[in-house]
């Protein structure tokens, strides 16, 4: 059927008129037309949602990129703070440590107050004996007794006050470089070592790795100083108390300065230093080894510290008779005269920077004298200024 005839035919079918006719295929042709449109907007936003589908795709790969990047550094974080952790223990086992010596410090002081009150009580009852001498020697002079054995007995006690009264100052000293060491020596690389502490833990978020350990070894360093001079403190506590046992047997020089050379090491290689033993292997002394070890220690820091980097230091030994003469030679910046008089005496404060600008008590030499002495040595100093020293002691053989 063609199309006229199919177009007249729908208005005898429905009896429409052909005006109606036109206006019904005007609406399906817009009809249609509106559904192409649609179609064709529908197809644009298919194409926006694909290429929506492959930003979000890519956006995605992106995020899990950076998911794996936080992964990465959330457990370098981690295995940061374990070592954080660690590091934390051992400072804080170390703080122990310092409470406790600051509870023995404590006693120790304690204890010189109880022997200043007795020394006071000492030194009263002096003064009265010596007025009740003073009676009694007036007495004697009106009953004509034998004039020189007044004089005689005045001078005796002249001599037993005086002994007591350089007892009396020596005791004295020793309590002011006490309090003198606990108030400044001490006090101040506890206060330095806090205040490291406090910077790092307010800080530590803020500071890199590299910056952290620097941190760490200072405090380091300073813990073993602070260690150095607790040992010292503690050390001639219990000398001045008669706390130290003192058990001399047979012992090897030569082993004692080795042993002591390998925990001396670290300051050693720092300032690049040669050390030279020039003791023979079957060198022996009658002596406390532990005592004399302290000296050793002592004399050997001291020598490092006075020493100029690339230097060395020479260890000699000479048998003397029934006693072995023990030198630490360097070659540093020297003493002067005036100052060698005053090295071993307790009410002498003599304390000078080493030349990596170390610092010390004054304490260690001190020490050494008592120590030395103790073994029935003598220990004395030959030095010149820009020449370097040499510390020398005896020991006994038998």
């Amino acid at each position: 059927m063609s199309e006229d005839n199919s177009k007249n035919k729908i208005p005898q079918e429905l009896n429409l008129t052909e005006e109606d006719t036109n206006s019904i295929n005007q609406e399906l042709n817009e009809i249609l037309i509106k559904s192409q449109e649609e179609k064709a907007q529908l197809a644009n936003k298919i194409a926006n949602l694909e290429n929506a589908q492959d930003i979000i795709f890519e956006q995605f790969r992106e995020l899990e990129l950076q998911r794996l990047s936080i992964d990465k550094e959330q457990k370098k974080l981690e295995e940061a703070s374990e070592k954080f952790r660690g590091r934390t223990i051992d400072l804080f086992g170390k703080l122990v440590d310092l409470k406790k010596a600051k509870k023995t410090i404590s006693q120790q002081n304690e204890k010189l107050g109880k022997q200043q009150k007795e020394i006071e009580n000492h030194q009263k009852l002096l003064e009265k004996s010596n007025h009740k001498f003073r009676e009694r020697t007036i007495e004697l002079f009106g009953k004509m007794i034998d004039l020189k054995k007044a004089k005689k007995t005045i001078s005796i006690q002249k001599e037993e006050i005086e002994v007591h009264r350089e007892k009396l100052k020596a005791l004295n000293a020793s309590k002011d470089k006490f309090f003198s060491i606990i108030a400044h020596d001490l006090r101040n690389p506890i206060a330095g070592f806090l205040n490291l502490t406090e910077v790092l833990s307010n800080n530590f978020e803020v500071f890199s790795e590299n910056e952290s350990k620097e941190f760490i070894d200072v405090m380091n360093q300073a813990s073993k100083q602070l260690y150095n001079l607790l040992e010292n403190l503690l050390q001639w506590s219990g000398a001045q108390t008669g706390s130290i046992s003192f058990n001399p047997k047979t012992v090897l020089v030569k082993s004692m300065f080795e042993n002591t050379i390998d925990n001396l090491m670290i300051n050693i290689e720092n300032k690049k230093i040669k050390v030279n033993i020039k003791v023979d292997d079957e060198t022996v002394v009658f002596a406390d080894e532990d005592m004399i070890t302290t000296v050793i220690r002592n004399l050997l820091s001291n020598a490092i510290k006075f020493s100029h980097s690339g230097e060395s230091i020479s260890i000699r030994c000479v048998n003397e008779d029934d006693f072995v003469k023990i030198s630490v030679v360097d070659n540093g910046v020297g003493i002067n005269k005036n100052d060698q008089e005053k090295l071993f005496t307790i009410d002498q404060q003599i304390t000078t920077q080493g030349t990596s600008e170390e610092k010390g008590s004054g304490l260690g030499l001190i020490l050494c004298k008592e120590f030395i002495e103790k073994n029935n040595g003598k220990i004395w100093v030959d030095s010149e200024i820009n020449k370097g020293s040499s510390f020398n002691f005896t020991l006994p053989i038998k």
